[in-house]
């Protein structure tokens, strides 16, 4: 430890210590923490604490080094592969020559965030063991600090005071004094964990704020319903009260997930060697509670749709999971008035419409019309009862054509047949309908109905993508409706039925994926775009040239962990090449006085 400097060296101290602290995110307020429960290990106080403390934050930032590797890679898939070295010359130069001194860059920059049960103190841990380096820094600087004693220092900046101790190998910062006798005695167990597996990553302990701070949240999003029930002019007493019913029974349930919330950390990820970056989300809940049962809803899952998720499509995607009958119990009041709400505002939306005119005035058609809508709505109530959802497709644009396929659980798909029958019943009113070819085939027990619908001159764009027609198929087999669509359509539809009845009743891991190809709609985008945007996104494709097939992907994931679920939204190189290319570009034009038209 450093025995107490004069004012001037102090001042010193504190300013190279304020140029360090621009790397930690100390912006943290407490709105930011209205989730997750029980901290990690208490830390150890430097000193004993009139009133007890807890943990309700802890964010972390990579060390200097590997941040420097990250923002070189970032860079290069932009077209500036010395973003990196850009970097370390401004640091240089605001340092007159000296860099970031004193500090550790091979250990993280960190923050905790600490309650008293009434206020939050976010405490600034750098990786700075020596300040002597800092004090020779901040002579670079004009500040003034205070040595307020026991190696506290106070420096005024122009928008808040802030303190800084120096205790064996770290360095804190905080807004008050109080806040660094609370300071964890080391804080490198907590923040590594994050940067294990992050850059900069988030922890928030929900169970540790304080309960007057969750019930202000509450209390505002219920100030927030009673602005927005306000009756409207065409609802009638009946349904304005049904509403509030549900209104009330959603804040119920989110004062529920406030309580069951444990643990969320939120974090991101570049990684240099593999060229991707992602994103984590991680939500954990108190056992027992009723988020804890809806976690396990993607337990164990399996599908039987598997064969239309095809992760090498322009976009595919593919969920499992069952709600757990105890829960579809508990939340039985709510799903029905929900169910009742929607089969009251869709029959009310057509009413509204005959009177305006915009269906015709044949009674024959509105009564089909109404009945599909009915039907439709009853698989919606089935589904929301029954709890389980099951559901892929995909959209291929390689080559020539396109087809687009899909597949979902339903518990009763007879009544989606007899919906459509009812809709193709009205538009057969129509001259130029083109019709149904009811039950024209079948494929592996699965009654295929089709249509082949023309696309007129007029539709420009749409007719040179999708050409003179558009061949229509939909299926009903077992629990399942099927979909297709495309010159590839029926081919792909079959392909995927067969490979899903193969792979029936296997785990799928995991049980949610949503799969986007950046490339490929690129490509197709190009053949129809118009001319004021073809030029850029050639330039977009044109900087992806190198990147291996397959790795231009933005996926999103969604799996269980323990106690709880994880989404994560992964960017392939591909990906970040174009964002980079396209910002570049966006630049360049801007520069010549243009902008992208029409992109």
């Amino acid at each position: 430890m450093i025995a107490p400097a004069p004012r001037s060296r102090t001042s010193r101290r504190l300013v190279a210590l304020a140029t360090l602290v621009s790397l930690t995110p100390l912006a943290i307020g407490p709105a930011a923490f209205a989730q997750a429960v029980a901290a990690p290990e208490a830390p150890a106080a430097q000193a004993p604490a009139a009133v007890e403390t807890k943990t309700i934050a802890v964010a972390a930032l990579t060390n200097y080094n590997q941040l420097i590797k990250e923002i070189t890679f970032l860079g290069g898939l932009g077209g500036n592969p010395n973003a990196g070295d850009w970097v370390e010359g401004m640091i240089a130069f605001f340092t007159g020559g000296r860099g970031l001194e004193g500090l550790d860059k091979n250990r993280p920059i960190g923050v905790v965030v600490q309650t008293d049960g009434a206020g939050f103190a976010p405490i600034g841990c750098l990786p700075i063991a020596d300040l002597t380096p800092v004090l020779e820094l901040a002579e670079n600087f004009a500040l003034e600090p205070i040595d307020n004693g026991d190696g506290v220092y106070e420096l005024e900046l122009p928008e808040q005071t802030i303190y800084f101790q120096q205790v064996g190998e770290w360095t804190f910062v905080s807004n008050t004094p109080e806040a660094l006798a609370q300071a964890p005695a080391d804080p490198a167990k907590d923040l590594q964990k994050l940067v294990e597996k992050y850059d900069l990553g988030v922890t928030l302990y929900s169970q540790n704020l304080p309960a007057m701070y969750r019930q202000i949240a509450l209390e505002q999003l219920r100030q927030g319903m009673e602005e927005g029930l306000v009756q409207q002019e065409n609802e009638t007493e009946e349904e304005f009260q049904a509403r509030r019913a549900l209104a009330e029974t959603q804040i119920a349930q989110i004062s529920d997930l406030i309580d069951g919330l444990n643990v969320v950390t939120i974090g991101w990820s570049i990684d240099a060697e593999k060229k991707h970056t992602f994103i984590d989300a991680e939500l954990t809940a108190l056992e027992g509670t009723d988020l804890a049962l809806a976690m396990t809803t993607y337990e164990n899952a399996t599908s039987g749709v598997t064969g239309f998720h095809r992760p090498q499509a322009a976009a595919s995607f593919l969920t499992s999971g069952v709600t757990p009958a105890e829960l579809l119990e508990k939340q039985k009041a709510q799903n029905e008035a929900a169910i009742e709400m929607v089969r009251s505002q869709i029959d009310k939306a057509l009413q509204e419409q005959i009177e305006e005119g915009k269906i015709p005035d044949d009674p024959d058609v509105q009564e089909a019309i109404k009945g599909a809508t009915s039907d439709l709505v009853d698989v919606y109530a089935d589904m929301i009862r029954n709890g389980r959802v099951e559901v892929g497709g995909s959209l291929d644009l390689a080559g020539e054509g396109f087809d687009a396929i899909a597949a979902g659980y339903v518990p009763d798909p007879t009544k989606v047949e007899a919906a459509f029958k009812k809709l193709a019943e009205a538009a057969a009113k129509e001259p130029k309908f083109p019709g149904v070819e009811w039950a024209y085939a079948t494929h592996a027990g699965v009654t295929l109905h089709g249509m082949t619908v023309p696309v007129p001159e007029e539709a420009g764009q749409a007719r040179e993508a999708l050409g003179e027609s558009v061949r229509l198929i939909m299926g009903v087999g077992g629990e399942r409706v099927y979909f297709a669509m495309g010159p590839r359509g029926e081919e792909s539809l079959k392909k995927a039925i067969d490979e899903s009845a193969a792979k029936a009743g296997q785990p799928i891991s995991p049980p949610g994926e949503l799969i986007v190809s950046v490339g490929q709609i690129l490509t197709a985008a190009e053949k129809v775009a118009p001319p004021n945007a073809a030029p850029m996104i050639g330039m977009i494709l044109s900087g992806m040239e190198d990147v291996p097939a397959g790795a231009d992907r933005l996926i999103v994931t969604s799996e269980p962990i323990d106690g709880g679920l994880r989404v994560r939204y992964l960017l392939e190189e591909g990906v970040l090449k174009a964002i980079g290319q396209a910002a570049a570009t966006a630049a360049a034009m801007q520069q010549q006085g243009g902008a992208p038209g029409g992109f």
